[in-house]
């Protein structure tokens, strides 16, 4: 008798076994419907050409300056 964890887990490992490797995700043809329908890779997808990091190191660097500068100006 297999428990519910062994039957979702089968359900869940796409036919692959012995330890085959994983398909890599690709992403179908986008649509043209009105609205749009994504597949889940789709929508997956981040920003593209947006260097995330970057931008979030930014974010911190000008956070801890306007910190700073609150902070030499007390009222």
């Amino acid at each position: 008798m297999t428990t519910e964890t062994e039957e979702r887990a089968k359900a869940q490992s796409e036919g692959l076994q012995d330890g085959n490797r994983i398909p890599p995700m690709r992403a179908d043809d986008h649509s043209d419907a009105d609205p749009a329908v994504e597949t889940p890779v789709e929508a997956r997808q981040g920003f593209l050409g947006k260097p995330v990091l970057l931008v979030l190191a930014v974010a911190l660097i000008l956070t801890a300056m306007a910190g700073l500068l609150v902070g030499a100006f007390p009222s």
